[in-house]
C-alpha cells in the first residue's frame, strides 16, 4: 500500500513540477512570455533523461534503494531552493529537480512488484500500481489550490517537497529492511 501511495505521489509530483515550471519562470522573470518560458520546460525534460541515465549507472554500482534515497534528499533540498529563493535561479533549480525525477517511476514500480509475496498476484499488483498514475491529475490540482490559497506560485512548489519526502520514506524503509535481512542471513551462517 505504501508503494502504491508513493507511485501516486511521484507521478503527481512529476506532472505538477512540469505543469508549473512555465508559470514559475514567468513569475520570476516578467520579461518572459509563455513561448520563451517553454525553454525551461524543455530543459527540464532533457534534465530528466540525464538524471535517469546517471541513476541507471549508479544503480549498477550501488543499492538501488540507496540511489533513490539520495535522489529524494537532493530533490527535497532543490524544492526548498525553488520555493524560497526569490529570483530566476529558482527556475534553474526546478530544472535540476526534473533531473531528480528520472529513476523514480520504473524503480518504484519494480520495487512494488518485489514486495508482492504471493507471485500469483503480480499481474494484479502491477495493474494497481499503474492505476496510481491518477496522482498526475490530483497533485497538480493540489499545487494549484495551494498556489491560489497562498497567493504564491513559488511557495506552492512545497507540495513537491512532500512528494519527494514520500519517495525518501519508501526507499529508506526498503533499504533498512534489506539491511536487516542481510544481517539476519549473516547471523544464520
Amino acid at each position: 500500500c505504501a508503494g502504491i501511495l508513493t507511485q501516486f505521489l511521484y507521478v503527481g509530483m512529476q506532472t505538477a513540477l512540469w505543469s508549473f515550471t512555465i508559470r514559475l519562470a514567468m513569475d520570476m522573470d516578467p520579461i518572459l512570455n509563455e513561448r520563451s518560458a517553454t525553454s525551461y520546460l524543455i530543459a527540464g525534460f532533457v534534465a530528466f533523461f540525464i538524471g535517469k541515465f546517471i541513476a541507471n549507472f549508479l544503480m549498477t554500482r550501488m543499492n538501488e534503494d540507496l540511489v533513490l534515497v539520495g535522489y529524494a534528499i537532493l530533490g527535497m533540498l532543490t524544492i526548498v531552493y525553488v520555493s524560497t529563493v526569490p529570483n530566476v535561479t529558482a527556475v534553474y533549480a526546478a530544472v535540476v529537480a526534473s533531473a531528480l525525477l528520472g529513476p523514480c517511476w520504473a524503480t518504484i514500480f519494480a520495487r512494488n512488484l518485489d514486495l508482492i509475496e504471493d507471485k500469483r498476484f503480480t499481474e494484479t499488483g502491477g495493474a494497481i500500481i499503474v492505476m496510481s498514475i491518477i496522482g498526475g491529475a490530483v497533485i497538480p490540482a493540489v499545487q494549484g489550490l495551494v498556489s491560489d490559497l497562498l497567493g504564491s506560485m513559488q511557495l506552492s512548489f512545497l507540495v513537491n517537497f512532500f512528494c519527494f519526502g514520500a519517495v525518501l520514506l519508501f526507499f529508506g524503509h526498503l533499504y533498512r529492511r534489506g539491511q536487516a535481512a542481510h544481517r539476519a542471513a549473516a547471523e544464520v551462517r
